[in-house]
This record gives structure tokens, C-alpha cells and sequence, in this order.
């Protein structure tokens, strides 16, 4: 069958002309649809702040931000059509059980990063989702602002006020009637008065307080971008290095051969006093070799990576240069190892702390980024394999460490030694050390300015409700409670 196009025919005779061919008349839009969605984001942004002020005004936080975080997400997919959710919610549940975990900056992060990504997920997919997700973060809060601006300004110069006028006119009677039964049922039930009395935390007369309508409003600024439909993506753009800065094949060569030499002594001086036990030098200590030179080499692997990168389309051409590539990333392997060991002389010598713990955690994370690079050059696989498996090892190592009590640790491996235990800094760890400064039996002094020398007391995690319930809290409380209570001397 022919299909004939007649091109130039009005849009209104297009429209009528519908019986000519086989297809049913096409469907008339009222635009409702339209005006749906936007009143749909201002109802579920309504309800969210409603929940956002039960769960937060004056209330410590904890389980409640998993709690609101879902709202928003179920929120968001009341207003979205039907299609597959499971993977978006299961993003959001992951992105939740580390604040439900312990309140803290990186738990918060992933939740706020979760979250944005399983909305962005449930409404477009993946495709662009990195892209997207930097768009709607850049709306943020900025957009909630200029949304209602515009809004405003399309109503007052419309003549939907005076529908809405004369529709609020109707409502009056009804309004204000209910008002006055609600008052007069207030009067009649004191029960009734206490339960939203400790609903809205009534004071001196006035349920709104500053406070409280500051909280609203920054829910609302924070919120809106979230339910509004998503800004486009971004496009990313790398910029690209100019080829007269590029190195060539042989000055790649000539630098591997020079570095690999460089690094050669360092390595086999390393072997020789971390690893050979060779005698230090006079008035040199093993620790004080080992501090000053474990940051440093970390920085150099870093660079090593950076430079393997460059050199890896020179080293699939040239055999003898990939050699020297793998050469020079197994010395820097190596060489992050030899700061390991560095870090840990230093710890058993002056204690352990959270830079030097973190930083072991981030010399194994280099250690794991250069093995994957050498697999890279190996198996001459893609500079984008590389970045998305070196990203997920990072997700994952920061992700496991959202549910590691990393004060217990501290506390309990400083307090297995007494002849290197600074108190000052056990007692500063904070609630969540209790459990193992009381498992250790010992009595800390701490000094504080102003008092002197004092006994440290180091207070037990507070959970007021289920608000602020998290579950490494209670695990401390719980753990405290099973132990014997110590007489202090």
C-alpha cells in the first residue's frame, strides 16, 4: 500500500482528515496529563516535608535519614509510569544501610549519592547517568528557587488567578467551619492537645517556629530538584593534551630505562633495611626511616600509575617497551610495599591513629590500582577498563569501610601496648571506643585545658528513640551492658 504525503495542508484539515486512511482518530489531549505532574511534585513535596519535620525538628539523626531517603524515593516513583524498579530500589537500600550503620561523612555521602543515582535510574535508565546525576547536583538548590519565580509570575499575569480566587471562595465556608470544630474539640480534649503538642513541639503560644519554617524551607529547596523532571545531561567533554606536550615512542623509552634505573636503588635499599634487616646508619632509628619516606613513595606510585597510562599505546607496539613498562610497575608494586612496612615499623613504634590507618587502606588501594594497570598492559585491554575497575575498587573499599568501627581498632590496638598508649588521644575516639577502653580494664587520664590532668570518661553512645537509632551505637550499648561494672581505683 502507498502511503501519500500531501505537504503544505493546514494542521486543522490534517487533524479532520483522519477518515481517509485506516487508523483510528488520533486521541484529543486536554493537556490534564500536564498539569498532573506538576501538581503531584507539589503534593508528594508537601507530604515530604511533613515527614522531613517529624523526623528532624529538634531530633538527633540516625535511622530517620534511611527513613526519609526511602520517602523521597517512593515518593519520586508514585509520580513516574509504570516500568522496572527492582534494580533503582535495590541501589536505594544499599545507599541506606550505611547510615543506618553510624552517621557519618562517608555514609552520608553514599546515601545522598544513592539516592540521586536510583531516582535518575528509575526515570531514564542508565544511559548518561553520570551526566545526569552531575546536572540535577548542579540544580541544587538553586532550581527549587527559580522554579517557584516562574511559577508565580506564569499565574499572576494569567487569568487562572481568578479561577483559583473563586474556587478559594468556595472553600471558605467549608474552611472555616472545620476550623472552628477542630478548635472547640481541642478545648474538649486535653489528650488531643498533648498528642500535637508533642507532634509540632507547641512553645510559647506558636506552632511555627523560626526554626521550623527554616527547616521547611530547606527541605523544600533541596527537595524540589529531586521531584521536578531532571535537567538534560551534561556534556563531558576531556580535554585533550596539545601534540606538541605528548611524548614520543623513544623519549617514552628513554624515560623507562632512566626511571626504572632510579627506582632500582630505591628498591634495593628497602630490601636491604626493611626487608634484609640490615644495620641503620648512626643516630638513625627504623622508625624514623620508615616515616619519612612512607608518604612520599606512596605519591610516587600514584605518579608511576599516571605515567604507565601515557606510555601503555607506545608499549602495544613495541615489545621491548612493554617489558620495561611491567618492569617499572612491579618496582613501584614493590615500592608500595616497602611503605607498608614503613607504616607499620612507625605504628609499633608511636601507636596507631586514623591517618595512619587510612593511609594503609589507601597504600593497598595504589597497590591494587598498579596490579590492575600491569594486567592492563598485559592483556592490552582499554584505558576505560582500567578507570571503571580501579572506580569500583574504590566504591567498594569505601563502601566496606562505612560499616567498620575504625575507633574500636584505634582504641584496642594502642591500649594492647601500655608503654605507647597516649591517652589524650584514646579518650578523644570518642562513644564508640567505649566498649574497648572497658574491655581494657585501664583507667585513663587525659589533660584538659583549664583542669589539668583528668580521669578520662568516655561516654557511651546516646540513642534517644528510634530516630537517631543506628545500629553501631546500640551495638556498643549492647555490649556495654553485658559487661561487669568496674570499680575505679
Amino acid at each position: 500500500m502507498t502511503e501519500w504525503v500531501l505537504r503544505g495542508v493546514p494542521g486543522a484539515l490534517a487533524m479532520d482528515a483522519w477518515w481517509l486512511g485506516d487508523t483510528a482518530p488520533p486521541p484529543k489531549s486536554d493537556g490534564s496529563e500536564a498539569k498532573l505532574a506538576p501538581a503531584r511534585g507539589v503534593l508528594a513535596l508537601l507530604a515530604l516535608i511533613g515527614i522531613g519535620d517529624v523526623l528532624f525538628f529538634r531530633q538527633a539523626v540516625g535511622l530517620s535519614l534511611a527513613i526519609f531517603a526511602g520517602a523521597v524515593f517512593l515518593a519520586v516513583l508514585t509520580t513516574l509510569p509504570t516500568r522496572a524498579r527492582l534494580y533503582p530500589s535495590l541501589l536505594m537500600l544499599l545507599s541506606a544501610l550505611p547510615v543506618i550503620d553510624y552517621v557519618q561523612p562517608l555514609s552520608l555521602g553514599f546515601l545522598a549519592v544513592g539516592l540521586t543515582a536510583s531516582l535518575l535510574w528509575a526515570r531514564g535508565g542508565t544511559t548518561e547517568l553520570v551526566q545526569r546525576g552531575l546536572a540535577l547536583w548542579a540544580t541544587l538548590p538553586w532550581r527549587g528557587i527559580g522554579d517557584g519565580y516562574n511559577q508565580t509570575a506564569t499565574v499572576m499575569q494569567s487569568n487562572t488567578l481568578r479561577s483559583q480566587w473563586r474556587t478559594a471562595r468556595g472553600w471558605a465556608f467549608p474552611a472555616g467551619g472545620a476550623l472552628v470544630l477542630a478548635g472547640l474539640l481541642l478545648l474538649a480534649n486535653p489528650l488531643l492537645v498533648r498528642m500535637l503538642s508533642d507532634l509540632f513541639a507547641i512553645q510559647d503560644g506558636g506552632i511555627v517556629t523560626f526554626g521550623r519554617l527554616s527547616l521547611w524551607m530547606g527541605l523544600a529547596l533541596i527537595l524540589w530538584p529531586l521531584l521536578a523532571p531532571p535537567p538534560p545531561a551534561l556534556t563531558i567533554q576531556l580535554p585533550e593534551v596539545p601534540a606538541r606536550f605528548r611524548p614520543g615512542a623513544q623519549s617514552v623509552a628513554r624515560g623507562l630505562l632512566v626511571f626504572n634505573a632510579i627506582l632500582g636503588v630505591q628498591t634495593l635499599m628497602d630490601a636491604a633495611y626493611l626487608w634484609g634487616g640490615a644495620i641503620l646508619p648512626e643516630g638513625m632509628t627504623a622508625a624514623e626511616y620508615a616515616h619519612r619516606g612512607a608518604y612520599p613513595l606512596l605519591v610516587t606510585a600514584l605518579l608511576a600509575g599516571a605515567f604507565a597510562l601515557a606510555a601503555r599505546p607506545f608499549a602495544r607496539e613495541d615489545r621491548h617497551l612493554r617489558w620495561l613498562l611491567l618492569l617499572w610497575l612491579a618496582q613501584n608494586v614493590a615500592l608500595v610495599l616497602s611503605s607498608l612496612l614503613r607504616l607499620e615499623l612507625y605504628v609499633e613504634a608511636f601507636g596507631l591513629t586514623y591517618l595512619r590507618l587510612h593511609s594503609a587502606i589507601w597504600m593497598g588501594l595504589v597497590a591494587a590500582g598498579l596490579g590492575l594497570t600491569g594486567w592492563q598492559v598485559w592483556q592490552d585491554r582499554s584505558n576505560l577498563w582500567l578507570i571503571t575497575r580501579t572506580a569500583g575498587l574504590v566504591v567498594v573499599t569505601l563502601y566496606t569501610a562505612c560499616f567498620i568501627n575504625f575507633a574500636d581498632i584505634i582504641a584496642t590496638e594502642n591500649l594492647s601496648r601500655p608503654d605507647l598508649v597516649d591517652d589524650g588521644y584514646v579518650c578523644s575516639l570518642g562513644p564508640t571506643a567505649a566498649a574497648a577502653i572497658r574491655a581494657s580494664g585501664r583507667s585513663l587520664r587525659a589533660f584538659k585545658p583549664y583542669y589539668g590532668e583528668q580521669l578520662c570518661d568516655v561516654a557511651r553512645p546516646k540513642i534517644e528513640g528510634w530516630r537517631d537509632w543506628g545500629f553501631r551505637n546500640w551495638r556498643v550499648s549492647r555490649y556495654l551492658d553485658q559487661m561487669p561494672v568496674m570499680e575505679r581505683p
